[in-house]
């Protein structure tokens, strides 16, 4: 069994290529929407997607809960670039919260 991280990760140079919605089906949270991003990551190329659940966001960064899930739904990340804060559970990163880098337009 895996165990569940506290620690905060902190992905810097992040850029979401695409999205994929997910749904739980088991277990407490079943029923549950929640989204996994596919993404580059210039300090940890090793990394390439990262879980988003409503619930886990806006606990680190600069914006609320409600306005990164809508981005998120909303695609409102593209040709941007981030700095990820995530925790890590059972060797899946969980988005928590995330910064914009500045100058971060890609093009």
């Amino acid at each position: 069994m895996f165990r569940n991280s506290n620690k905060v990760y902190e992905l810097i140079g992040v850029k979401v290529l695409e999205k994929e919605p997910k749904k739980v089906y088991a277990g407490k949270h079943a029923g549950k929407s929640y989204w996994v991003l596919i993404i580059t990551c210039e300090t940890k190329p090793e990394i390439n997607r990262i879980q988003v659940f409503k619930d886990k966001l806006g606990t680190h960064g600069e914006i609320s809960q409600e306005q990164m899930w809508q981005d998120i739904e909303q695609t409102n990340y593209a040709d941007k670039r981030y700095v990820f804060y995530c925790n890590l559970r059972d060797r899946k990163y969980d988005l928590i919260g995330w910064k914009e880098l500045a100058n971060s337009s890609i093009g």
